[in-house]
């Protein structure tokens, strides 16, 4: 099933019916959107077509006609086939499209009826709709993950100070030059107890708030605080819309924050990393294969995908 979508006069698609769906339940689809697919007579609102809900189940009415001859034999080119069986409204069909379609390039003189051709639609409509997004680049990708770093140094900082001042800073160093690599739970307690209370609490303010803030960012933008400013955003490969919960923050970063975290492991997770995101063509890193994403330079039709540009 091919589903088009409009907003504000710019029509987008073709959807499946998943990702309509995993539109919906993002909010990249608004119910006072428009949309058709095949079986419609016209246009309408995706509040009428799914009775109010974030979710849309077609249902087959059996008592229209249906073309036998067509459904058997599709077009073998499948823009021509979607271009050449979108709808046009009749007179008397309640106008909704009018309403959002007043610069819609593709609309007949007639203000009644939206006809779409060859020569007016062409294929244009498609590729528009299933754009090629740019792929970020190694460098602006590395250089976000240094800014997330940063940010996440400068949140510990209270405590990075108050330890540099501390009287046990000394114990440290002899426990570094001695080569241990991580302090025992002994040793922990033993550094902290000499550390103000009000700096731990303000230290854990800082980067509990910095997590949460990025949680946010990515759940809502598909980005952290680093890829906003490098003007990237992470997708999902398969629907190019913002990754659930699972596979973003689950997969994506905590399981990445871990490896990353363990010593020696973790230099060897950093390297194939960047191993495969040289050799892929679609620069995906060990992350990304694992939680079926991939990271793209940022627009807005990302997050509002139906808020297209005209060409």
């Amino acid at each position: 099933m091919h589903i088009f979508l409009a907003r504000n006069g710019v029509q987008a698609g073709p959807y499946t019916l998943e990702q309509l769906n995993q539109m919906l339940a993002t909010g990249q689809v608004l119910l006072t959107d428009l949309m058709w697919h095949q079986g419609m007579d016209n246009w309408n609102t995706v509040n009428a077509m799914t009775d109010g809900q974030f979710f849309y189940r077609p249902t087959i009415d059996e008592s229209l006609p249906v073309d036998t001859h067509q459904r058997e034999q599709p077009a073998s080119d499948e823009a021509d086939y979607i271009i050449n069986n979108t709808p046009t409204p009749s007179e008397d069909a309640e106008n909704v499209w009018d309403r959002y379609s007043a610069n819609n390039p593709h609309k007949s003189p007639n203000p009644t009826k939206v006809t779409l051709t060859k020569k007016l639609g062409s294929k244009q409509d498609i590729a528009h709709a299933k754009k090629q997004l740019d792929l970020a680049s190694i460098g602006s990708r590395i250089a976000a993950k240094l800014v997330d770093t940063l940010l996440m140094v400068l949140a510990s900082s209270p405590l990075f100070i108050a330890l540099y001042n501390s009287p046990n800073f000394d114990k440290l160093l002899k426990w570094a030059e001695a080569g241990q690599t991580r302090l025992t739970s002994a040793q922990q307690m033993e550094l902290m107890s000499a550390l103000p209370e009000h700096i731990l609490l303000l230290t854990n303010i800082l980067v509990w708030g910095l997590i949460i803030a990025q949680v946010l960012l990515l759940m809502r933008r598909g980005q952290s605080i680093g890829k906003m400013i490098m003007g990237i955003r992470i997708l999902d490969r398969k629907s190019n819309a913002i990754p659930g919960f699972f596979n973003l923050i689950i997969m994506r970063g905590l399981f990445t924050t871990l490896a990353y975290s363990l010593s020696i492991f973790g230099l060897v997770v950093l390297v194939i990393d960047l191993v495969m995101m040289l050799t892929s063509k679609e620069r995906l890193s060990l992350h990304d294969k694992i939680a079926k994403t991939y990271v793209v330079r940022a627009d807005d039709t990302q997050t509002t995908p139906l808020a297209l540009k005209p060409d």
